[in-house]
């Protein structure tokens, strides 16, 4: 199914069953049985439709996602994922079920529902101590994660870093679109990519920040959005945090980066890969705002300019806000 096709499957799905929630009302699903509850979902970008659901006889509340055929490969290395994160200790949504729905070409995928808050809308409000508490739930969480390596057979992480990094080097380069921040940040890429070699492949969530964090009673209780899972060095998983995370919380940054080290500050070759990453998740935006032709492109610039000036034009590989407690 091309994209067309696929947006207005997706349309006619949403047409279908989100103004008719009550339809979903006693639907079964094994192995819970009869839905007696059903609340739609709008929150996140996935195009997934998305409903909170209670199950007769079950106090629990659940998250029924429904999808479009072409997305059902993908949705099963998910709902796979899901079961191995259960046994590496990840607290993430349990997987439940997954099947054809009832509608052509639409699947469901079952999971345990997380209460709670996403953490990028509470971070910048709460008390200095728990956004550093937060953040190192959240590196041990992501610790976990990165446990479980890449199946044989994937490309060497190196080979696949510099085939997307050159890509994204033209399509900016091609534009003209430059600023001081990005300037450096070209530069200190093609002086350091060597460092990616022998980097290991490990499963990564692909979109790890606040906004894919729950948070309940000021503690984390789960990690959830591995709809952007690849695989690839556990350390690119920090590549989005001085671009996104820092804007919210500078302290979240540090107890994630303490965290992942099991509270301890990591060691050089960290700060190198976190730096080369850094400045490739600003070309990867960039790249990505220049060729949709998005109007936010002088606040990508200005967001690259403040990623560039936390590392002294790229010079430093630490980013001046780490451990400024």
């Amino acid at each position: 199914m091309n994209d067309g096709n696929r947006a207005k499957a997706i349309d006619h799905l949403q047409q279908g069953i989100r103004g008719y929630v009550p339809e979903l009302i006693g639907r079964e699903i094994a192995p819970l049985g009869k839905i007696i509850e059903a609340y739609p979902i709008l929150a996140g970008t996935s195009a997934d439709l998305k409903y909170k659901v209670h199950f007769y006889g079950y106090d629990g509340a659940y998250l029924l996602r429904l999808f479009d055929e072409s997305e059902l490969s993908f949705k099963r290395f998910e709902f796979e994922a899901l079961h191995r994160m259960q046994s590496m200790t990840v607290h993430c949504s349990r997987p439940i079920a997954m099947g054809r729905w009832e509608t052509k070409n639409v699947y469901f995928l079952l999971v345990s529902y997380i209460d709670g808050i996403d953490a990028g809308q509470i971070l910048s409000t709460v008390p200095k101590p728990q956004q550093l508490r937060i953040g190192m739930q959240a590196g041990e969480e992501l610790s976990r994660i990165s446990a479980y390596p890449a199946p044989e057979g994937i490309e060497p992480w190196a080979d696949r870093y510099r085939k997307k990094i050159k890509q994204q080097l033209e399509l900016v380069t091609k534009h003209a679109v430059s600023s001081k921040g990005v300037a450096a940040a070209i530069e200190m890429i093609e002086a350091t990519q060597n460092l990616v070699e022998e980097r290991p492949s490990v499963f990564l969530h692909g979109n790890f920040r606040p906004a894919n964090l729950i948070v309940h009673h000021s503690r984390l209780t789960g990690v959830v959005g591995f709809g952007h899972f690849d695989w690839g060095d556990p350390l690119y998983e920090f590549a989005k945090l001085g671009l996104y995370s820092r804007e919210l919380s500078s302290l979240f940054c540090t107890g994630q980066i303490l965290g992942y080290h099991g509270g301890q500050a990591p060691c050089a070759e960290f700060w190198g890969l976190y730096r080369l990453y850094a400045a490739s998740a600003a070309i990867s935006l960039l790249a990505e705002v220049v060729a949709n032709q998005s109007p936010q492109l002088n606040r990508v610039l200005k967001s690259i300019d403040r990623l560039a000036q936390d590392h002294h034009d790229f010079r430093e590989e630490q980013p001046s806000w780490f451990a400024s407690l």
